[in-house]
């Protein structure tokens, strides 16, 4: 297999890039409970360690191409207090059926700003134009209103079915909802 480089994606708010083991500790930071609360199987208190092997499983990821994970920037230096707002990632990528999914988490403090819509409108562009996929997923709890409203300004649209998946941190079951999004032409605006 040849050596992959790792893409980079700038929109007008937002550059996406790859996640380097410096940004473990604002990681750590921006993973309050509020933020992990909404997310599968991320514990809290998040420490330094879960922080490291998230970024080392991203490389591992990248290098088998069955997902990518970029570390979020937000260009109004201004606000900025981090060079990292979160995370998004494509996971599970099945090319044989052109699927995946997307799962991403922006920082407490950066939140209401836009940066999660333009950041899922870029990873879908890439998902759609560069991987050449032609669906994408994404799980959700039904109380996570501010994804919600994420998905569904990105084209997203929830499907009847809910899926019920077991959570190891908190030991309990929880639905989620799931939206999808297809490539209906060759390009997604």
């Amino acid at each position: 297999m040849t050596h992959l480089s790792f893409p980079q994606l700038s929109g007008k708010s937002v550059n996406l890039r790859e996640l380097s083991m410096d940004d473990a500790t604002t990681i750590v930071i921006l993973m309050g409970y509020e933020i992990s609360k909404y997310l599968y199987e991320v514990p809290h208190p998040y420490k330094i360690d879960d922080a490291l092997n998230f970024i080392k499983s991203s490389y591992k990821n990248f290098s088998l191409r069955n997902g990518i994970t970029f570390g979020i920037e937000y260009k109004n230096t201004l606000e900025s207090n981090w060079p990292l707002a979160g995370t998004i990632g494509i996971k599970d990528i099945d090319y044989v059926n052109k699927k995946a999914n997307v799962g991403y988490w922006i920082g407490k403090q950066y939140q209401d700003k836009g940066i999660a819509t333009e950041s899922v409108k870029l990873v879908i562009n890439y998902a759609f134009d560069a991987l050449k996929l032609e669906e994408i997923s994404a799980y959700v709890f039904p109380d996570n209103n501010p994804s919600i409203r994420v998905l569904e300004k990105n084209g997203f649209v929830k499907i009847t079915a809910e899926v019920k998946e077991y959570n190891h941190i908190s030991n309990s079951y929880r639905n989620s909802l799931i939206y999808i999004i297809k490539n209906k032409s060759n390009k997604f605006h």
